[in-house]
């Protein structure tokens, strides 16, 4: 009998000990670990790249450019940065990540779940770029296009993929070479210390015959501050009309292969152009002659 008792009082002490452990914790935060894994928020600075911040005019190596592609190409005129309307637009899409300037990257997070909803990515010449976070779908194809395109994005492991539709026309490069509205855009973001590489691979069913796949990388800079770009719209054409050349009307097609010393057909880009066994192919190629 002493035994029982003896037993029911160490049971009944255990017990009593273990809710009154528990008690606090019930009023107490769970503090359960984010699902996000890398952050990316901040500000960046560009490290000089391969493509550098500029290219001659109707130069298109490395871009995959099928027949129309090259043809909407070369018949651009880059003075049409001189219409009113474009004399301020926002550098478009993809492009801002190898326009240079700098960019910051803010994070918006839910201010009750604090589950983070959206990156924001602010370009030097581009306004405030959103990236949503909350599984959203895009919108239907007819919906309108901006310079920036429609933005979601999701984590793989420690990699931010972006998803991008709904851009307008614009350059991809900085001439004339250009990316249709139909084209879409696939981001990766990821960090190895400071440093933040991003690859963009952009899809063009319009003027591309292969995926164009690019990269950069950025370094993280604690001392920058974004600036304002300020840009007064005025009118600096000096023609009526849209600037543009006719097909086959350009008498400027072949200037960067005669400066470069380069055959015409391989400045013009094309997928062909973009792997090894094209050297060979080049070495039958006539160079034009410098002016």
């Amino acid at each position: 009998m002493r035994c029982a008792i003896r037993v029911a009082a160490v049971w009944t002490a255990c017990v009593a000990l273990i809710l009154g452990a528990a008690a606090p914790a019930l009023g107490q935060a769970a503090f359960v670990t984010s699902y996000q894994t890398t952050d990316f928020s901040g500000e960046w600075t560009e490290i000089a790249h391969e493509i550098g911040f500029t290219a001659d005019l109707y130069d298109y190596t490395g871009l995959p450019f099928n027949a129309a592609g090259r043809m909407r190409a070369d018949t651009g005129d880059i003075s049409d940065w001189s219409i009113p309307e474009f004399v301020c637009r926002p550098h478009p899409g993809i492009y801002n990540w190898y326009y240079g300037g700098g960019l910051r990257i803010t994070k918006e997070n839910d201010p009750i779940s604090r589950e983070l909803t959206a990156y924001h990515v602010q370009f030097f010449r581009a306004p405030d770029r959103p990236i949503y976070m909350d599984g959203r779908p895009h919108p239907p194809e007819w919906a309108p296009h901006t310079w920036a395109g429609f933005s979601t994005a999701k984590f793989d492991g420690n990699t931010l993929v972006i998803q991008t539709t709904h851009m307008k026309e614009s350059y991809i490069r900085a001439n004339t070479a250009v990316f249709s509205e139909k084209a879409k855009a696939t981001e990766f973001l990821t960090l190895d210390g400071d440093i933040m590489t991003v690859t963009t691979l952009l899809e063009d069913p319009v003027y591309m015959e292969e995926p164009h796949i690019q990269s950069i990388s950025y370094r993280r800079n604690v001392h920058q501050e974004l600036p304002y770009f300020p840009c007064t719209v005025g009118v600096e054409n000096v023609v009526e009309g849209f600037p543009h050349f006719l097909p086959g009307q350009n008498p400027y097609i072949n200037d960067a292969a005669k400066k470069q010393q380069l055959p015409i057909e391989a400045i013009k880009g094309g997928a062909a152009t973009m792997y090894p066994e094209y050297r060979e192919r080049l070495k039958t190629l006539p160079v034009p002659a410098a002016d």
